[in-house]
């Protein structure tokens, strides 16, 4: 019930901010915290029962007191200050603060669910940490309002960039002696002279900053990582939210997984639950804690059961084994099969990534509006089927060859799916005709060494399907780059042995199929017989 009068609350405050034209999210963040501060206000000079009822007293008290110098002009007369705040008096702050930010379409932003940060307080405790940082506190606005983590015995730092929603921390913790509200980036050097403890961060997502730095990655969450960990005392500990990439990508990416695990060692890593983020998101993200002198790793899986972060499992690895590891690619040590892909890991057979022995692209960005009788034919996500391309009743286009070449799909390249919801595979047959790929598929041309059927064959098998599932970025639904496919791991066998096999496998393929018609043919005229003595 009081949930409900909360969201009422909140609602009518919009809705007169809206019809006078107050409709920015600072905007509505400003006259919010304003007339909060005019209610703190009225209270510590103990003259709220004698202004609050007359719209002139309450006018002329919150233009002396509250003042222009923070929150700007404010955009109206008595009377409309006089509905927003009875309107908005009661109102919770930092409820209200979320709930606007989640309404906000323009910049957009993640908040985190609260057991991250739930999960966060019960490391603290558990190692007896009292100060605390977060930076980027709105992100963690649920957080902060389900968790009352002020109310607990930790000296805390909140760090922001926007100057409003500084604000709205300080008024809202205002009389709280553990709380300091601070405004900088954490994507530059922070001047701060304090260490922390602990410290619980989500840096932005996949933006790449311009290199007026000392490092040679532009990732925010990278450059972010090594700022804040500066500011870590020894013995402390930081929790960081990563996409999915950063635990595998190579490149720039690989440099800065060998550089912050120097800088303070991984602790442990938990692959998040599928859709946590959402709906900001649906990247898959993983929670990775940073600290010193650990001896072992831990690893492991957390799900969401009555909307709490609970371990699914977990493993632990010595901390050299760790270090041995080329990426963060948890799943493979904590897939069901992962015997499997320890023996492939392990095997003497040699291996090769695909990107130092092929060309991979994604297939074209092809609209609705786009199809037309053409002779241009796209290949899509339901042309493959149980592993073969059927060229039947393909979608058209009407383009001009020169300008869709980079597109174009050739015989015997192998097709993969990279969106959706079932991964498919298969290889291109010979046929006549232009064709190419969807955005939806991902094509993979062998330039020597690997054979693309014998490709096919190992990353269809349960151990190729366990590597792919690794380098996926997204969650319930499929999610590969292209980038991300050249670091799959192919067994490099001599073109005898690869021969061989797709000879085995193709033979044994045909003769199941063969099997299968011979039964339905079988079963067809059985049918008919039966039906025809019927009567």
């Amino acid at each position: 019930m009081q949930e409900r009068e909360g969201d009422f609350l909140i609602e009518a405050f919009w809705n007169i901010c809206l019809l006078h034209d107050i409709s920015s999210r600072d905007q509505l963040l400003r006259e919010a915290i304003r007339v909060i501060r005019t209610k703190q206000l009225l209270k510590l000079h103990d003259v709220a029962s004698t202004m609050k009822d007359d719209p002139d007293s309450l006018f002329s008290f919150m233009k002396e007191k509250v003042g222009e110098r923070e929150l700007g002009h404010f955009p109206g007369d008595r009377d409309l200050f006089f509905k927003l705040f009875h309107a908005g008096e009661r109102i919770d702050l930092l409820e209200y603060a979320m709930l606007t930010l989640q309404q906000d379409r323009v910049t957009g932003g993640v908040i985190v669910h609260p057991g991250i940060m739930e999960r966060f307080i019960q490391m603290c405790l558990n190692n007896n940490f009292r100060s605390i940082l977060i930076p980027e506190a709105e992100k963690f606005l649920r957080g902060l309002l389900e968790t009352k983590i002020h109310r607990k015995a930790f000296a805390i730092t909140l760090l922001t960039e926007n100057y409003v929603l500084g604000l709205i921390f300080k008024t809202y913790f205002k009389g709280e002696a553990n709380i300091r509200v601070l405004q900088g980036s954490i994507y530059q050097p922070l001047p701060l002279e304090d260490n922390f403890d602990a410290i619980l961060t989500f840096p932005n997502l996949g933006v790449k900053l311009n290199q007026d730095h000392d490092f040679a990655f532009r990732e925010s969450e990278g450059i972010a990582s090594i700022h804040l960990l500066g500011l870590l005392r020894e013995g402390g500990r930081m929790s960081a939210t990563y996409p999915a990439r950063m635990m595998f990508q190579s490149g720039t990416i690989s440099d800065w997984r060998k550089e912050i695990n120097k800088v303070s060692q991984v602790c442990s890593i938990h692959s998040l639950p599928d859709g946590i983020l959402r709906p900001y998101t649906s990247v898959k993200v993983y929670q990775v804690d940073f600290g010193t002198s650990t001896k072992d790793v831990v690893l492991g899986q957390l799900s969401l059961k009555n909307d709490n972060l609970e371990i699914d499992k977990e493993i632990t690895i010595h901390n050299d084994q760790f270090a041995q590891m080329y990426d963060w690619r948890i799943e493979v040590l904590l897939n069901e099969d992962q015997e499997t892909l320890r023996l492939f890991q392990q095997a003497p057979t040699p291996k090769v990534k695909l990107r130092e022995i092929a060309e991979y692209f994604r297939g074209k960005s092809v609209l609705k509006q786009d199809l037309r009788p053409g002779k241009i034919k796209v290949v899509n996500i339901s042309n493959i089927e149980n592993g073969e391309v059927n060229l039947e009743q393909l979608e058209t286009i009407d383009e001009e060859e020169r300008k869709i070449k980079r597109y174009e799909i050739l015989p015997d390249d192998l097709i993969m799916t990279c969106r959706g919801t079932v991964f498919k595979l298969a290889v291109f047959p010979e046929a006549e005709g232009v064709y190419i790929a969807s955005a939806n598929i991902i094509v993979i041309r062998f330039r020597s060494k690997i054979i693309s059927r014998f490709a096919k064959i190992f990353l269809e098998s349960p151990t190729g399907e366990a590597l792919v599932k690794s380098f996926m970025r997204g969650t319930t639904v499929i999610n590969l780059n292209p980038s991300d496919v050249g670091e799959l791991e192919i067994p490099l066998l001599s073109h005898n042995e690869q021969l061989d096999l797709i000879t085995r496998y193709s033979s044994e393929r045909e003769r199941y199929k063969s099997v299968i018609r011979e039964a339905d043919e079988r079963w067809e005229r059985t049918k008919n017989q039966i039906y025809s003595e019927l009567y």
